[in-house]
């Protein structure tokens, strides 16, 4: 096991004390400057070591120990901290790529727990997932006409129309690469923070969704969509989820905007963001769409945007020949036992 270069310091805190760290953080994090980087959080007035120890929460204690030790020792502050101590602590104490990316993960979720979004480099381990590859995915036109061609309602259709226009918006508003697109969760959605012009919208991993005037088009508005359904079909189940899509009203020019999922977030709990659907509306709950589904799913919407009014709910074609067949499969099996017993 490599030794830290710096002066070890006690043990992360007990179970207890880590459960409640959020709550002490809170307050004490907003008392020290949201804004400032000044000042490392351990010293802010009301903030004592255990508070910060369990900042990232149980599962993260160890990695997020380690982080403060260096911050400590370095003299620079850990929550919030800079690019230059993230850095500084990566470079310090090299590991496995896994490894690497678990305390990652570790510092990001001690940020989002206080309120903090984590400011990441352009380039390196550490850096934001849209910079992960080098090419971004092509873009095939405009995203608010493609998210607009996508079906908000009805069954199946609008489960898997507002899953394409989420992915839309990962892939085409934001230039998400399709392989980095399959691996976000819903720890890498922020909800809900002000955006640039002072709107309330989603981020996801350190970047602002865009908003648009007219809600067929508002990408913030088809990510909000999407973790509604998305929360309903994996918490409550595929009838409900069905009862809901039946009754939903597709969005006109004058709808009301949502930027924001409804509580309670049950999307939060979804094992992925993107996952397979199958034609009769089945999730494949653990695994995400192909990158061939992607294309697929891109070239479908691209071409009814070009062509379908946006005055109308767009259809929507049956999805089985495009979404891997292992949702269906798998889920009509359940369904058949379902029926046996």
């Amino acid at each position: 096991m490599t030794t830290p270069p710096w002066p070890a310091t006690p043990s992360p805190a007990s179970a207890s004390d880590v459960v409640s760290a959020p709550d002490r953080l809170g307050s004490a994090a907003r008392a020290a400057g949201q804004g400032s980087h000044a000042t490392p959080l351990a010293d802010a007035d009301g903030v004592d070591a255990d508070a910060l120890r369990g900042a990232a929460g149980p599962g993260y204690a160890g990695e997020w120990a380690l982080f403060c030790d260096y911050a400590t020792a370095t003299d620079q502050p850990a929550l919030p901290t800079t690019v230059a101590a993230l850095t500084g602590f990566l470079a310090a104490l090299p590991a496995r790529p896994v490894t690497v990316a678990r305390r990652v993960r570790a510092i990001a979720a001690a940020h989002r727990r206080a309120g903090y979004l984590l400011t990441r480099p352009d380039t390196g381990p550490a850096a934001s997932r849209t910079h992960v590859h080098a090419a971004a995915a092509p873009r095939r036109g405009d995203p608010g006409l493609m998210i607009a061609a996508c079906a908000t309602r009805g069954w199946p259709a609008g489960l898997t129309g507002r899953r394409d226009a989420f992915l839309i918006v990962l892939t085409e508003s934001l230039g998400y690469p399709h392989r980095a697109a399959r691996q976000l969760s819903p720890a890498d959605i922020t909800v809900p923070i002000f955006g640039p012009a002072g709107e309330s919208v989603p981020w996801l991993a350190g970047r602002p969704v865009p908003s648009d005037g007219d809600p067929r088009t508002c990408p913030a508005c088809a990510v909000a969509r999407w973790l509604d359904i998305l929360g309903v079909a994996d918490g409550l189940g595929r009838g409900s989820a069905r009862m809901a899509l039946t009754a939903a009203d597709a969005p006109t020019p004058t709808s009301p905007h949502q930027h924001t999922p409804t509580e309670p977030a049950r999307w939060r709990a979804a094992a992925v963001l993107l996952p397979a659907i199958d034609r009769h509306g089945w999730l494949d709950d653990y695994r995400p769409i192909s990158t061939r589904t992607i294309r697929a799913r891109l070239r479908l919407a691209s071409g009814r945007a070009g062509t379908d009014d946006l005055g109308g709910e767009p259809h929507d074609t049956p999805p089985a020949a495009t979404d891997t067949s292992r949702a269906h499969r798998s889920n009509r099996s359940r369904a058949s036992r379902s029926r046996a017993g």
